[in-house]
């Protein structure tokens, strides 16, 4: 599935990034001040401002401010320069993080508040330190010293307006915590080459597509699948469809794989009539299993059985394929092996086709 373009509009952006498999990225104070002499740099060719940040051992957070739409192009060079460092100097190879990073579009300003807040409050969440500027690795640091701003005239990027604005020897309680989720979960769009915030729908309309005897699983998967995607959690869906949390995640987790188990096939050809882009969603269980079936390798077959179950997959091989007489074969395979069928070839010379008989008392 093709990544989502990035919102890159001007304006304030929350950026995380992570080592791969959560391992440190800064060893020593040498490399965190590496990677901030590496941003700063960054900040002069490229003319961003940073209002917020405070470096972990195994991730980071920025508040981020840009001024010419080119953010991915900024945290590429930063991460990409500082992967170099860190690699060189203690011999390793291959990635340092764990994946392209995330940001989030600051839309309002109590967000924008709230978000400085959180940052500043990483090293007392993780029990660092006991208050807020006493971790030399934010941007508050030395907020509680008599020079002032630790960090203050020796990096350009740094812009001390909103920490100077805000309280923040107030507690980060679970309400803020709670407000600051919704912020972050919520949806931005573009319109009128403007950021706003995207009008949810409700988990009503996400469920109103159930329909068709193969699809109506599908639809409800991705439909769940969609709600998740859109900012919903998992336990407001589970209330709303009278489930568990726990069997949302299970339905989630399993639609994930079909759809991954689609993709593979989708991306080898197997679904070359329809558009190279399609999407599982779009296609149904029913013609995925049955292209799964004629096609696919005998181990995702096996993957398709744990997926989608026998009674499934049983019913669309006796619709769609047991009497289609090019796939003898590959029918008596899948009787015997996955089916428990004692029979021989010859069984399927004689089965009619199920579909065809049911288009001629159609038309008679």
């Amino acid at each position: 599935m093709p990544r989502k373009p990035r919102i890159e509009k001007n304006g304030f952006y929350h950026i995380v990034n992570r080592g791969v498999a959560r391992s440190s990225v800064y060893h020593n104070d040498e490399d965190f001040r590496k990677f901030l002499e590496i941003m700063d740099e960054a900040s002069l060719e490229y003319d961003f401002k940073i209002y917020s940040f405070c470096l972990m051992n195994n991730h980071y957070h920025l508040l981020m401010e840009i001024s010419k739409e080119n953010l991915s192009v900024i945290m590429q060079k930063v991460n990409s320069r500082y992967s170099i460092y860190f690699n060189n100097k203690y011999k390793r190879v291959g990635p340092l993080w764990q994946g392209r990073f995330k940001s989030w579009f600051i839309y309002d300003e109590a967000y924008l508040n709230t978000l400085v807040r959180y940052i500043e409050f990483n090293p007392i969440k993780a029990k660092i330190t006991d208050k807020i500027g006493q971790y030399r690795w934010a941007m508050s640091s030395g907020d509680v010293a008599p020079q002032g701003h630790f960090w203050q005239g020796e990096f350009s990027m740094l812009n001390y307006e909103l920490i100077d604005k805000i309280d923040l020897k107030k507690e980060f309680d679970e309400k803020e915590l709670k407000k600051l989720d919704e912020f972050m979960r919520a949806k931005v769009e573009i319109k009128n080459d403007e950021c706003q915030l995207k009008k949810r729908l409700s988990l009503e309309e996400y469920f109103l597509k159930e329909s068709d005897k193969h699809k109506k699983n599908t639809a409800r998967e991705v439909a769940i699948a969609k709600a998740i995607r859109e900012g919903y959690t998992q336990k407001e869906i589970a209330f709303y469809l009278n489930l568990s949390s726990v069997a949302i995640s299970k339905i989630y987790k399993t639609y994930r794989q079909k759809v991954k188990l689609f993709e593979k096939l989708r991306d080898k050809g197997i679904f070359w009539s329809y558009s190279k882009n399609i999407s599982f969603g779009e296609v149904g269980e029913s013609l995925t299993i049955e292209h799964l079936l004629k096609y696919g390798d005998f181990d995702d077959i096996v993957l398709g059985f744990k997926l989608f179950g026998k009674r499934v997959m049983k019913e669309v091989w006796e619709e769609r394929l047991k009497s289609d007489k090019r796939f003898i074969k590959l029918n008596l395979m899948l009787a015997r092996v996955f089916f428990g069928m004692d029979v021989e070839s010859e069984y399927f010379k004689g089965v009619k086709n199920a579909r065809l008989e049911k288009l001629r008392l159609l038309a008679s």
